[in-house]
C-alpha cells in the first residue's frame, strides 16, 4: 500500500512528463498507484520508484501523450453531445413555446413595416444586441470559473459555442443589407429566413449559457480541489 506522500509525489511526476491537466493527473495518478501496488506486491524487493518507473516505462516512447490526446478527444465529444443537447431543447417542450413566441414576435414586428429599409434596421439592432449578450455573456462565464485554479480538460470547452454567433451575424446582416442597396431585392421573405438566423443563433447562445452552468456545477462535485475556496 502506498502512502498519501506518494500518491501526491504521483501528480509531480505526471506534470513532470507533461500531463498539466489536474482530471488527466488525477486518473493516471489512480492507474499508477494501482500498478505500483501490484508490482510491488509481485516482487516484494521493489521500491515504490523502482515500481514507477517500471509502470512508467510500459506507457511506451510516447509516455503519456496518447492518454492524453484520447481523453481530449472524449471530453470534446461529451461537450459537443451537451450542447446539442441543451440546443434542441429550446425546441422541445416546454421551452419551445419561449422560442415560437420570439419568432412570430419578430415577423409580426416585421409585418408592420412598410419600408424595407425598416426592417433592414430592426434586423441590425437585433444583430447588435446579440452581440452584446454574447459578449456579456462570455464575460460572466469567465468570471464563474475564476476561482479554477488548476487547469482541465473537463472545463477547457467551456468558452466554445456551437457556432460562432457574431461572425455569423455580421456575414449574414452585411450580405443583406448589401443586396437591398445594390439591387434592391430586399423583401418579407428575406426577413423572415434572417429573423430566423437570428433566433437559432440567440438559442445557441441561450444553450451556451446553460452548457456553462452545468458544466462549472459538474466541475466543483468531480475536482473540488480544483477550485480555491
Amino acid at each position: 500500500m502506498i502512502t498519501d506522500e506518494q500518491y501526491e509525489s504521483l501528480f509531480a511526476f505526471c506534470r513532470k512528463h507533461y500531463v498539466q491537466y489536474y482530471d488527466v493527473q488525477i486518473e493516471l495518478a489512480d492507474h499508477l498507484s494501482a500498478a505500483i501496488e501490484e508490482r510491488i506486491s509481485n516482487n516484494p524487493k521493489l521500491n515504490f520508484e523502482q515500481a514507477l518507473d517500471s509502470v512508467y516505462a510500459g506507457f511506451g516512447i510516447k509516455g503519456f501523450a496518447d492518454i492524453v490526446a484520447t481523453r481530449e478527444k472524449m471530453v470534446y465529444k461529451q461537450c459537443k453531445k451537451q450542447k446539442w443537447r441543451l440546443f434542441f431543447s429550446y425546441f422541445t417542450v416546454p421551452k419551445v413555446a419561449m422560442t415560437i413566441s420570439i419568432y412570430a414576435a419578430i415577423l409580426l414586428i416585421g409585418k408592420m413595416f412598410v419600408q424595407d429599409y425598416h426592417r433592414i434596421a430592426l434586423l441590425s439592432a437585433i444583430g447588435f444586441c446579440l452581440i452584446i449578450f454574447e459578449i456579456i455573456h462570455s464575460i460572466k462565464a469567465s468570471k464563474l470559473f475564476k476561482h479554477q485554479i488548476k487547469a482541465m480538460l473537463y472545463t477547457g470547452d467551456r468558452l466554445n459555442g456551437l457556432i460562432s454567433s457574431s461572425v455569423i451575424i455580421q456575414i449574414t446582416l452585411s450580405s443583406r443589407i448589401s443586396k437591398v442597396i445594390d439591387l434592391n431585392q430586399f423583401n418579407y421573405f428575406d426577413y423572415a429566413i434572417i429573423s430566423f438566423i437570428l433566433l437559432l443563433l440567440f438559442v445557441n447562445m441561450l444553450a451556451h449559457r446553460d452548457f456553462v452552468k452545468e458544466l462549472y456545477n459538474s466541475a466543483i462535485q468531480k475536482y473540488p480541489l480544483a477550485f480555491s475556496k
